[in-house]
């Protein structure tokens, strides 16, 4: 059996662990693995800190999507987009912000200034400035900040999370694929299968669930399952 899970930082597994051997301890201790345990799976899990609904739809449409048995897809803020950029000029914008906000890491963010970096999707997230960061300027300003200010209306994102919704809805419907969709945009009215941002579950620091808080999420998502799988 092989799962497909997507999503962003929650499903990715942000703040589960730290210090040596962080990202094995991630991989070890996120609810998409200790469900594939639990089914004796195989997991494929290709979420991402940061991911908007955009891009989440964008890795879901670049899947074969038929060589897996269960698809799990979790949906992010509204608010959140990406863009295209095949210059680096981001890469190089948020790097040199670094080096300002961070003098003691100066030297490790030189040798990634100095790097070819391959990422061309920038994430876009209106939570703090520094996700705002491209180094495209209008007036002196960060032109993603002028957007969220004077352009953007939540009225955008709710459309294209409903056209998201049932853009990855249909297509697993049209291919008859076990599939459940959650969300953790706590005023998401979709139909969605679980919401994931509830205060049951508990967090670490910067709201991320904690090792607990995954626990509890894969035992909820196995109840979607069925009674056989309820093992809590």
């Amino acid at each position: 059996m092989r799962l497909l899970f997507l999503g962003c930082s929650w499903t990715y597994g942000a703040e589960i662990a730290e210090g040596k051997k962080m990202l094995e301890k991630i991989k070890e201790k996120r609810y998409s693995s200790i469900i594939g345990k639990r089914l004796d799976a195989e997991v494929v899990n290709l979420a991402q800190n940061g991911f908007s609904n955009h891009a989440i739809a964008r890795i879901f449409l670049e899947q074969d999507l038929e060589s897996f048995d269960k698809i799990f897809v979790q949906l992010t803020y509204p608010s959140r987009t990406e863009w295209y950029d095949p210059t680096g000029m981001f890469n190089k914008a948020k790097t040199l912000a670094k080096m300002k906000d961070f003098p003691n890491k100066r030297e490790k963010l030189l040798v990634r200034l100095q790097r070819k970096e391959t990422r061309l999707w920038d994430r876009i997230m209106m939570d703090k400035e520094r996700f705002l960061i491209t180094g495209n300027l209008l007036e002196g300003k960060e032109w993603w900040i002028h957007y969220f200010e004077e352009i953007y209306q939540d009225e955008y994102g709710l459309t294209e999370e409903m056209l998201i919704f049932n853009l990855i809805k249909n297509k697993l419907k049209r291919l008859n694929k076990d599939h459940f969709i959650f969300s953790i945009y706590p005023k998401c009215k979709l139909p969605i299968d679980l919401q994931l941002n509830l205060r049951k579950y508990p967090r670490a620091k910067g709201n991320h669930p904690n090792q607990t808080g995954h626990l509890m999420i894969a035992s909820d998502i196995m109840k979607l399952l069925g009674p056989r799988y309820d093992w809590f």
